[in-house]
């Protein structure tokens, strides 16, 4: 296995915070079971923000790395929030205790939980379309794209109230088999803070955005935490799939992109397989007697984060090969 990366000492995350117009320092000393989501949660006010900033740092792939006796530090000072991690002297900072694990090293992890990189958490693979709590039907202002501080008027399927937070999620993809939609790819893109209602429409303004929202965007008031993605690894043994659409690449997936496979939950594939990615090799003539063979070469290796009844999203973490639709992919042999 690589050597472990080790935490560095003094990690700064900036992200936007609504604040006082002058600094504020808040100290918390970690005790046993504190993650950094928890810690959020209590002093940034909202169970969103933690996970959608920390999709934008993919070198921390693990958020409970902090320890009893560290100290967290939170400046709130104008627009921005500022978090650092102050290791306990007790613990020394030693290897043993600060070691994480990059996607390209997953493979090497047996019979472990692990937390992938963190931009993958807010990713939602649906087989079907989804309808939320309401839809955004108009930007406030003109235009399609929504970002930080933008208002828009939302189309409600369900009550909201002034003041109520709301999550807005965005549909990037249709996964196809073929001709046939085998899934939907949504991600969770910002939060929203209601400001008027007028029977079911709805006038709300932006107030953490990963990426811009759309007209279109579902809008969600009931929706579940948001919290990184922990996966059990497993490898499954005679299970096989192919590649029907990938996302992040343009003419194919390598590492860190995402791929969907024709095979689910009923072909055996669950989330947390790790499954060896091949492709063919046709060798024509090659025999004494002219004869061709087929031989399936490794390219790769992906780990399965979301899996439906009859297909599934997996994370490319190796790739020796661009990755295509119709690549085979394998349990172990």
């Amino acid at each position: 296995m690589k050597k472990p990366i080790v935490f560095l000492m003094g990690l700064f995350l900036i992200l936007a915070f609504t604040g006082s117009p002058h600094a504020e320092e808040i100290k918390h000393t970690v005790i046993q079971g504190d993650t950094l989501w928890d810690i959020s949660v209590k002093y940034l006010s909202t169970p969103w923000k933690w996970p959608l900033v920390w999709a934008n740092n993919q070198d921390i792939t693990n958020p409970h790395l902090i320890y009893p006796g560290d100290i967290v530090v939170i400046t709130k000072d104008g627009d921005k929030t500022i978090i650092k991690i102050i290791p306990s002297p007790e613990r020394g900072g030693t290897e043993s205790q600060m070691t994480i694990y990059t996607p390209e090293e997953t493979a090497a992890i047996k019979d472990k939980s692990i937390m992938v990189s963190p931009q993958y958490s807010t990713y939602m693979y649906s087989p079907n379309i989804l309808s939320g709590s309401g839809r955004i039907f108009k930007k406030i202002g003109g235009g399609d794209l929504i970002s930080l501080n933008e208002h828009f008027a939302i189309k409600a399927t369900s009550e909201m109230k002034k003041g109520q937070a709301i999550t807005m999620v965005s549909k990037i993809q249709d996964i196809m088999n073929g001709k046939k939609p085998a899934g939907y790819l949504y991600r969770i893109v910002g939060t929203a803070r209601v400001e008027e209602v007028q029977d079911d429409i709805v006038r709300a303004v932006v107030t953490y955005s990963l990426q811009e929202a759309r007209v279109g965007s579902v809008i969600f008031d009931d929706i579940a935490s948001i919290k990184p993605t922990m996966l059990s690894l497993s490898e499954p043994g005679n299970v096989s799939s192919e590649v029907i659409d990938y996302h992040g690449g343009i003419e194919g997936s390598s590492a860190n992109d995402l791929i969907f496979l024709n095979g689910g939950k009923s072909q055996g594939i669950d989330k947390g397989a790790i499954l060896n990615v091949a492709v063919k090799i046709a060798l024509d003539d090659a025999g004494e007697k002219g004869q061709s063979a087929v031989f399936n070469e490794y390219v790769g290796l992906a780990v399965v984060l979301q899996s439906l009844e009859d297909s599934s999203m997996a994370l490319v973490i190796e790739s020796r090969a661009l990755i295509k639709r119709g690549t085979v992919l394998r349990g172990k042999q």
